[in-house]
């Protein structure tokens, strides 16, 4: 699957998930600027792994904490 055909699947997770990714929104904090809780944090995840067909670690994961950074992990 392409790099774009990627991205438009992120985008279309983003979007259930009411997260806008323009401007500087795309670095948001997911707990502190965007009040997600964990558990919404991990069903965002888990959708976008499973929109990709892409497992990712979780050690990886945790150093997550904006939507920008998850868009990076996924596409490497």
């Amino acid at each position: 699957m392409g790099k774009y055909s990627q991205l438009r699947k992120i985008t279309q997770v983003f979007s259930e998930y009411g997260i806008v990714l323009t401007g500087e929104r795309k670095h948001d904090h997911f707990l502190f600027d965007l009040r997600m809780d964990k558990i919404f944090l991990n069903g965002l995840i888990y959708e976008l792994e499973f929109a990709l067909d892409k497992e990712l670690e979780d050690h990886k994961i945790l150093g997550v904490s904006a939507p920008s950074q998850l868009i990076a992990l996924l596409l490497d």
